[in-house]
């Protein structure tokens, strides 16, 4: 994908991109209803400076291991959290649905998870899920 430089020189810049593009043309979720633009950070391995159009790609996997963290983390989380929540909680309390206080809990695991990997994200960032500008290009939005 293309974006635009916006900021920054050296070895990290603010490159300006339009989500759709990064989303792809699917229109399987309302984001690829909109063409909403977007500013991400990038590592600058082509000496780009502001003004410069640049080519972004992705380290190898980084998507498919941010995917694993963002979505499987959580699900293990809420599974977990039912699964404490019916065997181990509910017989605590027996005026509550053994189902209610399965579910209470496995949001509320849910919930712990995404803090987690919040307060983990600036580990995150700086290492090998940042898109990447690769090589400069010509001006214009597309693949």
């Amino acid at each position: 994908m293309k974006g635009l430089v916006t900021e920054g020189s050296g070895n990290m810049i603010k490159v300006h991109i339009i989500r759709q593009e990064a989303c792809g043309h699917c229109k399987a979720c309302l984001s690829g209803y909109m063409e909403q633009d977007m500013d991400i950070d990038a590592k600058n391995l082509c000496d780009a400076e502001v003004g410069d159009w640049v080519e972004l790609e992705l380290q190898e996997n980084a998507f498919m291991y941010a995917v694993l963290i963002s979505y499987g983390i959580p699900l293990i989380g809420f599974f977990a959290g039912m699964f404490l929540g019916y065997f181990g909680i509910s017989p605590l309390v027996p005026f509550l649905p053994a189902s209610l206080v399965s579910f209470v809990l496995g949001f509320a695991f849910v919930l712990i998870c995404y803090a987690w990997i919040r307060s983990q994200n600036p580990r995150w960032e700086g290492g090998r899920y940042l898109p990447l500008a690769v090589r400069l290009t010509t001006e214009g939005y597309g693949e």
